[in-house]
């Protein structure tokens, strides 16, 4: 094995000791912060699978996010289910939705996919804000507390959500060891020229768009759960889908661990923000968005594989220039 891969590995056995070993000896806010971080890096991930292996940028994603949080809601709320059946249906609402969908609305390509997806998220948003006797509507849906202090939930929590962080790590893992990936990529670069070859470009992209759904649905599911108060504003907020978009964009679209890489940089910076200036957050996303565009188009995983020389000014200029218009 290349020496690159066992720091690889040393450095990734690390890293999953001190965020096993957090909840022992971090303080509840770092155990609170960590698992919002865990949830937006598997958002992140599963946006990844669509957005950046496929070439589709979803601006929907919260839809599924949204629909994983009210079912698992609504048949604990509703049903008397417990939390695991109701997880588990949560992550497969989200795929049977993303094929429903998938089928007509991944026909469009660029910003006419972009659009129908962000149109599909506000029209769940509205359709759950108006099923009062079901979903709660605008007053929202009140979720059982989990029996336990605050800390034992925390910590609960916290393990939950790092191991749907590690499911969606392997995920795309597995994707990329697979004919699925090869075929991804394929379409991303040219569908037609993939098409010809003999690829099912339409089966991948619903395929890829279900397993993103999946992923995102249990987030919803968990965070439902978690906070055990839902709201059509809150979980069908396009600014969730926003901030996984621009957390792959910073850490570097279709590669395995930019998505992870985005979503640590992007929390911590935007903790930071609201912790002293609060009004700022929207313009902080927005800047972003235009800086990692103008100058990071790659991400900041493939810089840092160039070396310095990804990071040089020339390098930087020749990115502004090739970007703007």
């Amino acid at each position: 094995m290349r020496a690159d891969g066992w720091v690889g590995r040393f450095g990734a056995a690390l890293l999953g000791s001190a965020l096993l070993a957090v909840p022992w000896f971090g303080s509840g806010y770092l155990v609170r912060f960590l698992t919002t971080l865990f949830m937006f890096a598997v958002l992140a991930k599963a946006w990844n699978l669509i957005g950046g292996l496929a070439g589709y940028p979803s601006f929907g994603n919260v839809a599924f996010f949204g629909i994983g949080a009210y079912t698992t809601g609504i048949l604990m709320v509703r049903l008397g289910w417990p939390f695991g059946p109701s997880l588990a249906a949560a992550g497969l609402a989200g795929a049977l939705f993303a094929v429903a969908i998938g089928l007509p609305v991944l026909r469009l390509r660029g910003h006419y996919f972009a659009v129908a997806t962000f149109a599909t998220a506000e029209a769940m948003r509205e359709i759950v804000n108006n099923l009062t006797d079901l979903t709660g509507g605008g007053k929202g849906l009140s979720l059982p507390l989990m029996a336990g202090g605050a800390r034992a939930i925390g910590v609960y929590f916290y393990y939950l959500m790092l191991a749907l962080l590690v499911a969606a790590t392997a995920t795309t893992a597995l994707v990329l060891r697979v004919r699925l990936g090869y075929g991804l990529l394929a379409l991303r670069e040219d569908e037609e020229a993939a098409a010809v070859t003999g690829i099912d470009t339409t089966r991948y992209k619903v395929v890829a768009f279900a397993l993103s759904a999946l992923l995102t649905g249990l987030a919803g599911g968990i965070y439902a759960y978690w906070l055990t108060y839902i709201d059509p504003t809150n979980v069908f907020d396009v600014v969730i889908s926003v901030t996984m978009l621009v957390m792959v964009l910073l850490g570097g679209t279709g590669t395995f661990w930019g998505p992870a890489v985005g979503a640590a940089i992007l929390m911590g910076m935007t903790e930071f923000l609201w912790s002293r200036f609060l009004e700022l957050h929207a313009a902080f996303l927005g800047a972003i968005i235009i800086l990692v565009v103008l100058f990071l188009p790659d991400g900041l995983v493939e810089m840092a594989r160039q070396g310095p020389r990804g990071w040089s000014p020339a390098r930087l200029r020749e990115n502004l220039r090739r970007y703007s218009v």
